[in-house]
């Protein structure tokens, strides 16, 4: 299962294909939208770019943030509006009707 949204099976179109390296798993599209995650390094490093350790670290804090749609805990993905502090796993998003948006920077 992904570490970031929990489930094995996701819809590909709204968590992207599921990656399982160095003893990790996750969906592509849940390292992009997690909290405070970002990509140091080059696509051929950890989970394309996502270092190990830094997605350890986003796993421990989520552990503690429960997902408004579902109720369960590692809610990995926090409400970006002013004043919301509501979390969620992006595949409960799309169930919970919350809107995402990614944007590529070049």
């Amino acid at each position: 299962a992904c570490m970031l949204c929990g489930r094995a099976e996701a819809d590909p179109d709204t968590c992207g294909h599921k990656l399982q390296k160095q003893g990790l798993c996750a969906h592509v599209f849940c390292l992009f939208f997690a909290n405070e995650l970002s990509q140091e390094r080059g696509p051929d490093e950890g989970l394309v770019g996502f270092l190990p350790e830094d997605i350890q670290r986003v796993i421990k804090r989520a552990a503690r943030k429960r997902c408004v749609v579902c109720g369960e805990s590692g809610a990995t993905i926090t409400c970006r509006q002013t004043g919301c502090d509501r979390s969620f796993h992006l595949p409960c998003a799309a169930e919970g009707g919350c809107v995402t948006q990614f944007i590529f920077h070049f």
